[in-house]
C-alpha cells in the first residue's frame, strides 16, 4: 500500500526513470533514491526556501522593492557562483557582506541583523517510520531493542523512537551533518533488528525522510 510509504501533501524526492513529453508523462522511482541523496536534496530545497523567505522579509522591513535586492544581491551572487545560504551563514558568523553586494547602507545593515537572527547552527534531521514486531516476546523485547538502539547517538546528537500506533514507530535523529544523521539512524535500525531478530521478531522500514 503506497500509504505505508507516503502521506498526502508530503514533500519527498524521486528519481526520474523515463519521460514522455508527447504523453505529458513522467515515470519516477522512490526506492531508487538513496538515503544520502534524499537528505541532500531536501536540505538543498530547505535552504532555497529559507533564502527566499529572508529576501522577502528584508524587502518588507526596509521598504525597498525585491527588484533592488535581486539586482544588488541575488544576481551578483549567481554571476559569481556563490550560494546565498552559505553567504548568509558567513554573515551570521560575523563576516561583513562582501563589496560586490550593491545594497544601500540601511539594507546592508538590516541584512546583517537578519542573518544573525535567522541563521542558526545547522542541525541535520533524518527520520524513518518503522514497524517493530516482537512476536511472542512481547513489549519487553521492544523496550530492550529501543534501549540498545539509543546507544547509536553520540554525545552531541539526538535520537528518539516514539510510538505512532503499534506496531508503527517514528525514529528520528539529529546531528551536525546529513551524512552523520543518516549514519546514526542506520546504526539504530541495525541495533533494533539485531535485538528483536534474536527472539523471533522483525523490523520493517516503511518510510525514510
Amino acid at each position: 500500500n503506497i500509504r505505508d510509504y507516503l502521506r498526502e501533501e508530503q514533500r519527498t524526492v524521486f528519481k526520474v526513470i523515463r519521460s514522455s513529453p508527447e504523453k505529458l508523462q513522467v515515470d519516477v522511482s522512490y526506492r531508487r533514491v538513496t538515503q544520502k541523496e534524499r537528505a541532500e536534496k531536501m536540505a538543498e530545497w530547505n535552504r532555497k526556501m529559507k533564502v527566499a523567505r529572508m529576501i522577502s522579509i528584508l524587502a518588507e522591513r526596509t521598504g525597498v522593492g525585491q527588484q533592488l535586492i535581486e539586482e544588488g544581491l541575488v544576481k551578483p551572487a549567481k554571476d559569481r557562483h556563490i550560494d546565498l545560504y552559505e553567504l548568509f551563514e558567513d554573515i551570521a558568523s560575523g563576516d561583513e557582506p562582501p563589496d560586490w553586494v550593491a545594497l544601500p547602507p540601511n539594507v546592508r545593515s538590516e541584512l546583517i541583523e537578519l542573518c544573525r537572527k535567522e541563521i542558526k547552527k545547522t542541525v541535520a534531521v533524518s527520520k524513518s517510520y518503522i514497524k517493530l514486531f516482537a512476536g511472542r516476546a512481547g513489549v519487553e523485547l521492544i523496550r530492550e531493542a529501543v534501549r540498545e538502539a539509543m546507544k547509536a547517538a553520540g554525545e552531541s546528537e539526538k535520537l528518539s523512537i516514539t510510538v505512532v500506533g503499534p506496531p508503527r514507530y517514528l525514529l528520528r535523529t539529529e546531528a551536525e551533518t546529513p551524512e552523520r544523521a543518516e549514519e546514526v539512524k542506520r546504526r539504530a535500525i541495525e541495533a533494533l533488528s539485531r535485538v528483536v531478530s534474536e527472539k523471533g521478531g522483525t523490523v520493517e522500514v516503511l518510510e525514510e525522510k
